[in-house]
């Protein structure tokens, strides 16, 4: 997220028409007396030491604060450069990346759930940062989301048990079973899912 971010610090102060020094007298001046210079520039340019890791990463308080500065809103630091090739991924997690630019803004504006996540939990808690909506649009949305999310796993899993259940009844027909061991053997499939 650093190295996206950094690029997009940079891109933004460049569109400003602003040096690095001057991004640092106006962090000073904003009273983001950190961000000096070499901070700065170390950000921006993403040195790192022997092992490759990033020297510097940037910090929830320095996105702020760096948005404020130059006028734009935080969210904007954190997508995906605007010149970066399609496919590219950005590294959430050592475990997670995330390479759909929209999917990736919508994530962090609270209106989209990573894929394979708990939908319900992140649409919960989306919902409970929102202001009340004049028209309950938003809210509509959400609910909606939720639905689908919950109705494609839930699809999901039946189409797994399914499968399985078609799994083991195709391995009694060839074991020859007899209508009646069938029939049990669908009966217990019911019988746990109660």
């Amino acid at each position: 997220m650093s190295d996206a971010a950094a690029l997009r610090l940079r891109d933004a102060r460049t569109r400003r028409g602003w040096t690095t020094k001057q991004l640092a007298a106006a962090c000073a001046e904003a009273g983001a007396t950190k961000l000096t210079f070499a901070v700065l520039n170390n950000i921006e340019t993403g040195r790192r030491d022997a092992n490759g890791v990033r020297k510097r990463e940037l910090t929830l308080d320095e996105v702020v604060a760096l948005a404020v500065v130059l006028d734009i809103s935080p969210i904007h630091l954190m997508g995906l450069p605007d010149d970066a090739e399609p496919g590219t991924a950005l590294l959430l997690t050592s475990e997670r990346t995330v390479s759909d630019r929209e999917l990736l803004l919508d994530w962090i504006r609270g209106q989209r759930a990573l894929p394979e996540t708990d939908s319900r939990q992140f649409y919960s808690a989306a919902v409970q940062q929102m202001p009340p909506p004049d028209d309950k649009q938003s809210i509509a949305e959400l609910t909606r989301s939720v639905l689908q999310d919950r109705a494609a796993e839930l699809t999901t899993s039946f189409n797994q048990e399914m499968a399985a259940t078609l799994e083991k009844i195709t391995a009694a027909v060839e074991a020859g079973a007899s209508p009646e061991d069938l029939a049990a053997l669908v009966r217990r499939r019911g019988e746990t899912d109660t």
